[in-house]
């Protein structure tokens, strides 16, 4: 069996037995709407707790002042051109993927191992490439690069952007508030039905 396969015969398994646990919970649910409504109805308005992020994201709104770099940082863009250049070449020339795939015994084109073994070293030649770039500039482009850094440490509050979602919305939990043994009855056969079939599917693969 392939890496590959492995991988994703472990992911599908893994998103059936959530499944099957999740379908279980809904049907104690279900049943408990049906035949106790006010207890789970209880239950739920005191699971939904809300916790604002405001507090927890309070921190993140200190805004930390970054020095840019000076004319004598030079020398660490002649570095960041060197080890850019040496670093690239190596992995253009030197990591052949097809045989570190052959050594992990997966397909080199079709499997997700790799797959990911491409992607790594794409990244990272991208990774070298930027290297390079950010070397250049800071040697013969100075200004350049200090308009690149102003541009990078624009600092930006969440407060606006979480204004809108620092709110609580239960306008499911209200729908089944106001009809509790009826939303019981769909989340029972909703999960009656997740259940049966993920179950199969357990049973199947066993």
């Amino acid at each position: 069996m392939s890496g590959g396969h492995l991988i994703t015969q472990l992911l599908v398994s893994t998103v059936v037995v959530f499944l099957f646990i999740g379908s279980l919970l809904g049907l104690a649910l279900g049943l408990g709407l049906i035949l106790r409504s006010a207890a789970i109805v209880s239950f739920m308005r005191g699971m939904n707790r809300w916790v604002s992020t405001r507090q927890a994201l309070k921190g993140l709104e200190v805004q930390v002042h970054v020095a840019q770099a000076a004319a004598s940082a030079r020398w660490f863009g002649a570095i960041l051109v060197a080890l850019g250049a040496y670093t690239a070449v190596v992995l253009i020339v030197a990591v052949d993927v097809n045989g570190i795939a052959a050594m992990l015994k997966v397909n080199s084109r079709y499997s997700l191992a790799a797959i990911g073994i491409h992607a790594a070293k794409l990244v990272l030649v991208l990774g070298s490439l930027t290297a390079i770039a950010t070397g250049i500039m800071l040697l013969f482009f100075p200004q350049a690069w200090r308009n690149v850094e102003a541009r990078a440490n624009r600092w930006y509050s969440t407060g606006n952007l979480e204004g809108s979602e620092d709110r609580v919305y239960l306008s499911l939990e209200r729908i089944v508030e106001a009809f509790p043994r009826s939303s019981g009855v769909v989340l029972l056969a909703m999960s009656l039905v997740t259940a049966i079939f993920s179950g199969m599917m357990i049973l199947r693969s066993a």
